[in-house]
């Protein structure tokens, strides 16, 4: 996901503010996700490999209703997909040689 950090007090068009509970973007304030409507969750890269999820917790505003910010919960990192059937096969194919 691209992400902007936005500190002149209005997000770029097609984008709206947001906070997050936790995780890489914990302490930032003025980040932005792309919204309205703000996306259910947001998966964001970390440095050391993997992606991070946030799940939206509510839609508020800072004082008016035409300035929209999503508030996001932590979730923590997302676990590797399990291995399909045909992935495991192959695996087995590939270790049997």
């Amino acid at each position: 996901m691209e992400d902007v950090f936005d500190l002149s007090g209005t997000p770029p068009q097609g984008w709206m503010h947001a906070l997050f509970g936790g995780g890489p973007y914990g302490d930032d304030v003025g980040r932005c996700v792309p919204g309205p409507p703000a996306p259910e969750a947001v998966a964001v890269s970390l440095p050391e490999g993997g992606e991070f999820v946030y799940r939206l917790v509510t839609v508020g505003s800072w004082s008016a209703p035409d300035d929209p910010i999503a508030v996001y919960n932590d979730t923590g990192p997302v676990p590797e997909p399990p291995l399909s059937e045909l992935e495991k096969f192959w695996l087995s194919r590939r270790a049997d040689r």
